[in-house]
């Protein structure tokens, strides 16, 4: 298990509302310009939100560990 300092956690609460807004709101804004013309596309820009939602809380997280002093 992942263990996260208090910084790491504040960040990924901060950082989780928008990148679960961005899955839902990526395949959302391609239907409202015409980009969607069946599931399967529809399926495929939910994926590759929920890739880039993904990569975006890790790299998050991963930015906001503070190194211990020794």
């Amino acid at each position: 298990m992942l263990h996260l300092d208090s910084e790491q956690k504040r960040v990924l609460k901060a950082i989780s509302g928008s990148s679960l807004g961005f899955l839902v709101g990526y395949p959302l804004l391609m239907w409202v310009f015409g980009k969607l013309g069946t599931w399967k596309e529809a399926l495929t820009f939910l994926g590759v939100g929920f890739l880039v939602a993904l990569l975006m809380i890790v790299l998050y997280v991963l930015g906001a560990k503070i190194p211990k002093k020794d």
